[in-house]
């Protein structure tokens, strides 16, 4: 269920530019098939974590996964730009059930440690996804057209959604559930940025996104058209940094297992985000070329697998009554900086690697700066002498 996002997106990657020829658009305007799911998917999050601490997981999980079967297909069948990103924004609202409902399951049955573990667990699984996606779009890309990548996706929606209602047990029982209709809504999402501890790993992950999506975003146009790497071979870079992301988390998970805290591991994580923006800042600078651009970014994805599990397990920790509208909050803040960052990239840097570095240098040092704040306020409340 996690992947869903990372299917939606990195499958099609390695179409961004045949979307743009076919459809007669800018690249932009290409890559906003990619920033409209992520917007509409963070938008759906916010009401899908609710319903989900209002009626209960299940349900609210398989209509989504229904609704993002059924928009895969109709993207599939789109005559125009304007009709696919259209469906695209239907296909994020669906999507947002997967990942909000699972995080929000996780929390429902483990403590901060343990959630930060099996997040941890969950992203190396996630990782899969773009290390076989792109691969897998530019096959389909070859062998059919771009209407395959979103036939593709529509099947994969059937599959999860028949896995969903047949396997996965209600977490979220009756006694738990919350009341008040959009009352309750706004009352959950105040509580949850009232409650300290909450905002700073929010934030962590956001800048640390932003940072991911402005190279998934990017990447396609900044490698094929900018380094001149075919489909093929960018479906390989794109699976390299991938799997530094899948290996970030894996160390994250056995450094926890080991007694490590998540507070430990986001300083850990968010010094590796810092030390890719300056690599690649350097490297894209210094005329280094393709290895120059792709080897910080190898650095900087390892800090993400470090980064993103613990941030968020810190970010639900303190309201575990408000899992879902918690898991909502946290991938809706996410998404919405990862759009915007990715868009913006694309538009003002286009193929440049050089504008590229700039965002990911700026979101390296929010990121450092916000996790050690948090960790560092931790400290001193745990230490602190009680008043009187």
């Amino acid at each position: 269920m996690t992947a869903v996002t990372a299917l939606s997106i990195d499958m099609s990657l390695p179409a961004q530019p045949t979307l743009a020829t076919v459809f007669d658009v800018s690249s932009e305007t290409a890559q906003l098939t990619l920033s409209v799911f992520l917007v509409a998917f963070a938008a759906a999050q916010l009401v899908t974590g609710y319903l989900s601490d209002a009626i209960g997981r299940r349900p609210v999980l398989v209509f989504g996964l229904v609704l993002y079967a059924a928009s895969g297909l109709a993207c599939a069948l789109s005559p125009s730009i304007e009709v696919l990103l259209a469906c695209r924004v239907v296909q994020g609202f669906g999507a947002a059930a997967g990942p909000v409902v699972a995080r929000a399951m996780v929390r429902d049955t483990q403590p901060a440690r343990e959630a930060a573990r099996l997040l941890s667990t969950m992203l190396a699984a996630l990782a899969i996804a773009p290390m076989i996606a792109p691969q897998l779009g530019s096959w389909l890309l070859e062998l059919f057209d771009w209407h395959a990548i979103f036939f593709a996706l529509a099947i994969g929606g059937v599959i999860l959604v028949t896995l969903a209602a047949l396997l996965l047990p209600e977490t979220h029982p009756p006694d738990r559930r919350l009341r008040g209709g959009l009352v309750g809504l706004a009352r959950g999402f105040r509580e949850f940025f009232n409650t300290p501890g909450t905002r700073l790993p929010v934030f962590v992950t956001c800048a640390t996104f932003a940072g991911q999506f402005a190279y998934i975003g990017d990447s396609p146009f900044v490698l094929i058209d900018g380094f001149g790497v075919s489909p093929r071979a960018y479906a390989y870079y794109f699976g390299g940094t991938a799997l530094a992301l899948m290996l970030g988390a894996f160390a994250g998970r056995a450094m926890l297992r080991a007694g490590r805290s998540p507070r430990a591991l986001l300083r850990v994580g968010t010094s590796l985000l810092l030390a890719g923006g300056i690599l690649v800042v350097a490297g894209t600078r210094g005329g280094f070329g393709l290895p120059g651009f792709f080897i910080p970014m190898l650095v900087y994805f390892l800090g993400v697998g470090l980064t993103t599990p613990s941030a968020t397990a810190l970010a639900m920790d303190p309201v575990p009554h408000l899992a879902g509208t918690a898991s909502a909050a946290v991938g809706s803040l996410q998404m919405t900086a990862g759009a915007i960052a990715g868009y913006l990239t694309t538009k003002i840097g286009g193929s440049s690697p050089l504008v590229f570095s700039d965002v990911v240098i700026a979101m390296a040092i929010a990121a450092f700066v916000l996790a050690f704040a948090a960790t560092t306020r931790a400290a001193s409340t745990r230490t602190s002498p009680p008043p009187g």
